[in-house]
């Protein structure tokens, strides 16, 4: 055989080499990406609940010198095991277990429920001396509640993105290739971080 034809077949080789080589490398870091768009959207959720939780103080003590009933030491447990089990969610890196998914949303769906009902009984309230300030309040923690809310719906996109593609050709051959079949993201009930329209609606209306 002709030497040209060696080279030609060497060429060839290392072109499709290369493009199977190119391939690969894709493959891989697009599922790369997707898990660290999975991790950021995870800490824009967390550092919106810490905002959250960063507010109660104020409320708080704004509803103790009013004459607004609240049982501050309930919330105060609430808040506490809230802020436990989000600096929990803040350490472990994606994917989260199931378990920790499932006590992060009872933990922030009660802390809702309690924000909920101080929000009620202020407005029945007759002492109105706190009223401006309580309301400038109140509207950051409805914006709280719509940032939650986008990042929830952006952590679950995310989640569903990567879930999809690990089942989905060719991006599931790459998957397996490199054991990204064997992780397992699960995403937040969309029940959780609800718009604040929504939450607090007999407050809005």
């Amino acid at each position: 055989m002709p030497r040209r034809w060696f080279q030609f077949f060497g060429f060839c080789f290392l072109f499709f080499g290369i493009i199977l080589f190119c391939v690969v490398l894709g493959g891989y870091t697009s599922f790369w990406r997707s898990q660290n768009r999975i991790e950021a959207s995870k800490s824009l959720l967390t550092e919106a609940c810490q905002k959250r939780l960063a507010l109660l103080p104020g409320l708080i003590e704004i509803a103790k010198k009013s004459k607004t009933q609240t049982d501050r030491p309930r919330i105060n447990q609430t808040v506490q095991k809230a802020d436990k089990i989000l600096q929990l969610v803040i350490s472990q890196k994606t994917p989260l277990e199931k378990e920790l998914i499932k006590e992060f949303e009872i933990s922030q769906s009660k802390l809702t429920r309690q924000l909920k009902d101080l929000f009620t009984r202020w407005e029945g309230s007759p002492d109105k001396n706190q009223s401006k300030q309580f309301d400038a309040l109140r509207d950051l923690f409805f914006t709280a509640q719509n940032n939650l809310f986008v990042a929830r719906q952006r952590y679950n996109d995310e989640v569903n993105y990567f879930n999809t593609r690990t089942t989905a050709f060719p991006a599931f051959l790459f998957a397996k290739l490199f054991g990204f079949d064997k992780m397992e993201y699960i995403e937040i009930s969309k029940d959780l971080f609800l718009p604040a329209q929504k939450i607090f609606a007999p407050i809005i209306s």
